[in-house]
Order: C-alpha cells, then structure tokens, then sequence
C-alpha cells in the first residue's frame, strides 16, 4: 500500500479530515450515554424539570453534530477512495496498452482484467475502510472502555477483558483469511480467462457453422443441377 503514496498525495487534505470527523463523530456519540445517565442521576432521580429539559436539548444538539460529522468524514472518504481507485485504474491501463505480445501471453488477459476490476475495487474499499472504520473502531474502542470506566470500574475491566478476547479471535481469523484470499484471487483469475475465451470461441464456431451451412447449401445446388435434365 505504501508504493502507491503517490495516487494518494493529490488528496491528502481529504485523507486528514475524513479521521478528524469520525473521531468527533465517535465522541459525540459516546457523550450521548454520559449525558443520558446525567438526566437520570440529577433529572429523573430528583425531580428536576430544569435539568432534564436543559440536557435533553443538548442531547439533541450532539446528536446533529454526530450527524454532520459522520456525513462529512463519509464524504470525504468516499472523495479520496473513488480518485485514489480511478487514478490506478486509469495508469494501469496505459501500461498495458504499452505490453508487448510476449507480456500479453504471460500475464493471459483474465487476469489482466482480475487486476484492473476486483483489485482495484478491493483497494478502493481498503481506503475507505482505513479513513472510516480503521479510525471509528479503535476510537470507539478506548473511548468505550474509558467512558465504562468511569462509570463503573468493574463494568469497565469486565468490558476491557471482552475486548482482549475479540481481538485474539480477530487475529486468529486474519491469519486464516489470508491464505484463503490469495486462493481465490487464483481461481477468479481462471474463472475470467474462461469467460474471455467462451466470448472470443463464439466468434470461431459462428464462422464455423456458416461455413458448413455454405457448403451444405453448395452441395445441394450441384445435386439440384445434376439432377436437372
């Protein structure tokens, strides 16, 4: 990922606002739990209009922030991804058009368009994903557990251990996937240069039957013509 830092650079005013949103994003929302156990303790607990009035409009108020955050950091991730993913696209393209035919029978053209398809869509996610829910999750992740803590201690250890378990299990199913993926980069390879080579045989077996119809149809003039008296 880092030998393509120069598709990326154009947008690098982009790819620092998308993380600042979502980690306000993130904030905002993990106040929403804070401000609604304040109503309850010194709101609904004690009687007082006041406060659960005065903290609901701020609940309020979060929650449009939390919106307009969110919104902007998808939208400016979606900006970096989709031109990050058009930029390669478009210069892998110009290198094969300069492949010698040599290049052509090598790389076989199924898994030309393996790469210029499905691997560019899958980096394009990547991006996304890095800008989006490589940011929310970890944020989300020590903002929960801190939040839990103040709140309740023993919630929170109980909450950080669960944590610890996730990410073990997350770590054993990488190391699983990875494998897995490269073996099915493989077979949509094949699967492609199949197809391609299905589309260009029609071609070939039209021609084929049009021949032989030719001729059948020469051999039945010629038996009509010697037949006639």
């Amino acid at each position: 990922m880092w030998g393509l830092k120069k598709y990326i650079k154009p947008y690098w005013k982009f790819m620092l606002l998308a993380p600042l949103f979502m980690i306000g994003e993130v904030f905002f929302d993990l106040l929403q739990p804070k401000l609604a156990a304040h109503i309850v303790n010194f709101g609904v607990v004690e009687r007082n209009f006041q406060v659960i009035e005065h903290v609901g409009l701020v609940m309020v108020l979060v929650a449009f922030l939390s919106l307009v955050t969110g919104v902007s950091c998808n939208l400016f991730a979606s900006r970096v991804s989709q031109n990050f993913g058009a930029d390669i696209r478009e210069e892998l393209l110009k290198k094969i058009q300069t492949f010698s035919f040599e290049n052509m029978d090598k790389f076989q053209s199924g898994s030309l368009i393996t790469r210029m398809t499905n691997d560019v869509i899958q980096i394009q996610n990547l991006m996304q994903v890095m800008l989006q829910g490589l940011v929310r999750a970890p944020s989300l992740l020590i903002g929960s557990v801190i939040m839990a803590l103040l709140i309740n201690v023993k919630l929170g250890l109980i909450l950080f251990g669960t944590l610890l378990i996730l990410i073990m299990v997350l770590v054993i199913l990488i190391k699983f996937a990875s494998p897995l993926f490269s073996k099915v980069q493989e077979k949509l390879d094949a699967v492609n240069t199949s197809i391609q080579e299905n589309l260009a045989g029609i071609r070939v077996v039209k021609a084929f039957v049009r021949l032989i119809m030719r001729q059948k149809g020469f051999e039945r003039l010629i038996g009509i013509i010697q037949k006639s008296p």
